[in-house]
Formats: C-alpha cells, structure tokens, sequence
C-alpha cells in the first residue's frame, strides 16, 4: 500500500512538472494537473495542500543535491573557520545567483502577495539554510572560537553580508550575472568584515 502511494505521489509531481514546465506557475492549475494525471483533485490535495506546496516540491527535488552540497561543508567544525565561511558564501552564492535559483526566487517574491508561494520558500528555503549555519556558529561559540551571541541574530548578519554585493542588481532584475572570480572576491570582503566583528580576538 505505501509503495502505491509513493508511486501516485511520483505520478502527480512528474504531472505537475511537466505543466509548470509548458504553462507557467500563474497559468498552472491543480485541475490541469489533474486532467494529466488522473483521478480526482481530492486525491492530490491529500498529497499536496496546494498548487503552491506541490511547486514548492518540485523545485526542492530538483535542487536538493545542489543545497546539500552547499551546506556540506559546515559539517568541517575543526577546519579553519575562515577558510570555511568562504568556501560556504562562494558555494551558496553561486547556487543562489545561478539563472534558474535567481527565476525561482523572483517568483516566490512576486507570488508572495498573491499566495503562501513566497512563506514556503522562506520557510523551507532561506530558514532552513540559516537554520544550519546557526548550528554551526553556535557550535563555534561554544567552543570560544568566535564571539557569543545569539546564534540566529549572528547568521543573519553572515548572510546579510554575503548578499550584500548582489541584492540590489536581483531587487531590481538587472541581469548582470557575476563571474566566479567576482563571487570569489565579494565572499572573501563579507567573510572578513563578519569576522572583524565576532573574532573572539577583536
């Protein structure tokens, strides 16, 4: 039985991916996924809350193994933790500046008036991110390798500074893409104004 429900589960988001694909996320409706995939909208929605958490889904899946290879290296807690926060910003960035992340999050933006598109991504997405870094500070702050502060508060002063040369080109869809010795430099810059201000030494 739960191999059938794996299998419908399968079936609906493979459905869906395909019409996200030829319509568009405005243009999609759970009825034409439906339509696609057979049955009745009941039988998706006891899968799928929303057209919005089925999104949501697909996009996770196709870049799971891109989020787990960014965050990867925060599992290093003896490395040196400079050499690590770069590593990390320029990995992240990379990921989140990347044409298709860039497409993905400007619709979340935009949706986010319109539906919960713009919570699940900030939810499963950037918070799950911060959750991990947060984990990873606190872990250095136990250790008395960097300052003590709320670990949440310190991540998102990490993560500020890590956006804080691209932001306003992604705002404003100015499509100048950086190049990786750019993400390099710009990583580097944010890293150590972070660390000139929680270095345990400073």
């Amino acid at each position: 039985m739960k191999k059938k429900t794996e299998a419908k589960k399968q079936a609906i988001i493979q459905a869906a991916t395909e019409i996200f694909q030829e319509l568009g996320f405005e243009r999609t409706s759970m009825s034409k996924i439906c339509a696609k995939v057979g049955g009745s909208k009941a039988t998706i929605y006891n899968y799928f809350t929303s057209k919005e958490d089925l999104f949501f889904e697909i996009v996770t899946l196709s870049n799971e193994e891109k989020f787990q290879y960014v965050h990867e290296v925060l599992e290093n807690i003896n490395d040196d933790i400079e050499t690590t926060l770069c590593e990390f910003g320029q990995r992240l960035m990379s990921f989140l500046y990347s044409d298709e992340l860039i497409n993905l999050r400007f619709l979340a933006i935009t949706e986010s008036r319109r539906s919960n598109l713009g919570k699940l991504a900030y939810e499963n997405g950037a918070m799950r991110s911060q959750g991990m870094m947060a984990l990873y500070l606190e872990n250095l702050m136990k250790e008395e390798k960097i300052k003590k502060e709320v670990p949440s508060i310190a991540t998102r002063h990490l993560y500020s500074l890590l956006e804080s040369e691209f932001i306003y080109e992604f705002l404003f869809q100015i499509n100048s893409p950086a190049t990786q010795t750019q993400i390099k430099q710009r990583v580097k810059r944010a890293v150590v104004v972070f660390l000139s201000a929680y270095n345990i030494k400073g």
